[in-house]
């Protein structure tokens, strides 16, 4: 489909992308002429700061923001499209995440960054209404979640890391873990057979890259084009059909159940019962349980993935800390078994995931609201059309808010916060200094299933294998950055063989 944009539309398509990007950007530059900036604030110089920006995002971020000037309330950062206003202070964090979706709207930013009426089919789905019951029923069944998760992850880890006998074996880390992470989240998404499914899961993590290649591809274009070329290019549409193909004889079959076993049906605790019904109280159709679901797993392996190549990374690179988190590990299951109460007890394996968010972001912003009217805020002017955002990098290295040593990877650094603190901090713990979840009422609501799953598979690969870095150096594998977006490096590789218990 991509050659059908060659020959004479191509040059109609960049004239008309050139002028709407050269118009827009021009205007937008005018309507945020008061708030300073990082970098340059001319409208041509600019952009020289955000190609600074797309190249080296963290160092961007660490080199200017110091420079702002004292009593700065809002800053505007370079965007190769547009500008993102931050908040510099508490107060203007809080005016973010506390200003109502009428003035502030998540959805509508969204729209820009992932353009998700065409990448997540928001224009059906983007209600959210889905939102409560995975807040409450995903919460409410973790106990019941846990066991179920983890028996699918010895499948999953003897499917992504096959080894016999007791040889290290070299594997590519990215695409096992995306396997992996997509394989035991459909385990509580949809359950057995399908979550064991290779084709299925195959599908799910295609669609979760299409999104992001997607959202790439239209945010080139211009808006009044960007339906069009999604039409002519995106592979999204051809994933749905495919993923219903699975998905709705499944829904068949529960609803034919439900109907013979009238009373006596108990339906599968897991996210397609409760999207079913969701979508009967809704009285929307199959294609809606559908979406939802898939879109459930774009955030589900995406960002999981990370989350967990990231802490792995780290804690390769660290090995001092492996004998440390596996006694805990195993001191939990010998006490608990496999269950929810054990890893709710494994807080330095906690401590260390967090610290590897803290540390290892996967974007420099978070928390993207898109002003949908003209507002002030801490006294300053924000136009209609506006998006506001949050400093990760600020956020994550203050010193103010983590000291002096904010710049050292410390695993047991919550352990000492909780115990100066007399307060519980986890990973689903979040706060305008702790964003990898967003903060405030949208904040991610399956984080807590989320947290169980990370810390359940570190603990089982610690438990049941050995494990290093397939380098000399052992040194952490650089991450990738891709404009303000960081990933976990996709090629790095780690060596691994069935543990070699002590008698």
């Amino acid at each position: 489909m991509l050659e059908s944009l060659q020959g004479y539309a191509t040059p109609v398509l960049l004239t008309a992308g050139t002028l709407w990007f050269l118009a827009r950007t021009f205007g937008e530059t005018r309507r945020l002429n008061h708030i300073p900036s990082l970098g340059f604030s001319d409208p041509i110089l600019s952009y020289w700061s955000a190609l600074e920006l797309h190249f080296d995002a963290d160092g961007f971020m660490r080199r200017h923001w110091p420079k702002i000037k004292p009593g700065t309330k809002f800053v505007k950062i370079p965007g190769l499209i547009r500008w993102y206003v931050a908040g510099v202070g508490l107060d203007q964090f809080q005016d973010l995440t506390r200003a109502p979706d009428s003035v502030l709207s998540n959805n509508e930013a969204l729209d820009v960054y992932l353009h998700a009426r065409f990448t997540l089919h928001h224009e059906e789905i983007g209600d959210h209404i889905q939102v409560p019951a995975i807040q409450s029923n995903f919460n409410r069944s973790l106990g019941f979640l846990v066991p179920e998760v983890h028996d699918e992850a010895i499948a999953a880890f003897e499917s992504a890391f096959p080894l016999e006998g007791d040889e290290w074996k070299s594997f590519v880390v990215s695409p096992a873990v995306m396997k992996i992470i997509g394989q035991i989240s459909n385990r509580a998404l949809i359950g057995l057979p399908l979550c064991r499914n290779p084709a299925y899961i195959k599908l799910n993590i295609d669609f979760a890259v299409g999104v992001i290649i997607m959202s790439f591809v239209l945010t080139a274009v211009p808006n009044f084009l960007r339906r069009a070329v999604n039409w002519l290019v995106s592979p999204i549409p051809r994933r749905v059909k495919e993923v219903t193909a699975y998905v709705q004889p499944v829904i068949d079959a529960r609803r034919a159940e439900k109907a013979r076993l009238g009373d006596a049906y108990a339906p599968p605790i897991d996210l397609l019962t409760w999207l079913m019904e969701v979508a009967e109280e809704h009285k929307r159709p199959d294609r809606d349980i559908i979406l939802r679901m898939m879109s459930t797993n774009f955030g589900s392996i995406h960002t999981t993935s990370m989350s967990f190549t990231h802490a792995l990374y780290s804690l390769l690179s660290r090995p001092q800390y492996i004998d440390p988190l596996r006694s805990e590990a195993e001191a939990c299951i010998h006490e608990h078994g496999w269950s929810k109460e054990a890893i709710d007890n494994m807080r330095l394996i906690d401590g260390f995931i967090k610290e590897s968010q803290r540390t290892d972001i996967i974007g420099i912003i978070i928390g993207n609201r898109m002003a949908r009217q003209d507002t002030t805020m801490s006294s300053v002017f924000i136009p209609r059309g506006t998006m506001l955002t949050a400093n990760v990098v600020e956020a994550h290295s203050n010193t103010a808010a983590w000291g002096e040593d904010a710049s050292e990877f410390d695993p047991y650094r919550f352990m000492k916060m909780e115990k100066e603190t007399g307060r519980k901090i986890g990973i689903v713990t979040t706060s305008a200094n702790s964003l990898s979840f967003g903060h405030g009422r949208h904040a991610c609501p399956g984080r807590f299933f989320a947290a169980q799953e990370l810390k359940l598979l570190l603990a089982h690969l610690l438990v049941n294998y050995d494990v290093k870095l397939d380098s000399k150096e052992q040194t952490r594998p650089k991450n990738m950055w891709f404009g303000m977006s960081c990933m976990p490096n996709p090629g790095a590789k780690i060596l691994l063989r069935k543990r070699q218990k002590k008698n």
